[in-house]
């Protein structure tokens, strides 16, 4: 199985998106982290089932299933790095902010 390594763009993000959840419905932060976490598994046994974002060639873009997040990812021979967990309503999430196009 492919490792997943959460990049500290990504990992800021997760502990906001977490911290708004977490108040909002009881339990909601938790079903937030286990619809995230099944897709982290679909990913690690599937790298390539999500489409490549236009403009990029190795960057690829999932939804988290049941919530309005997309996470942006690339897949590395021994690994998977997510890049960004961004709402897919933001304007930027039809591509991850900072990264160069190639």
């Amino acid at each position: 199985m492919t490792a997943l390594v959460l990049r500290p763009a990504a990992v800021a993000d997760l502990t906001e998106v977490h911290a708004h959840y977490h108040g909002l419905v009881d339990g909601l932060d938790d079903r937030f982290v286990v619809a995230l976490d099944e897709l982290f598994a679909r990913l690690t046994e599937f790298p390539r089932s999500a489409p490549l974002v236009a403009g990029y060639r190795d960057v690829r873009r999932a939804v988290v299933r049941g919530f309005p997040y997309v996470v942006f990812y690339r897949h590395q021979p021994d690994r998977i790095d997510v890049l960004r967990i961004l709402h897919a309503a933001r304007s930027d999430a039809d591509r991850p902010p900072g990264e160069p196009l190639r």
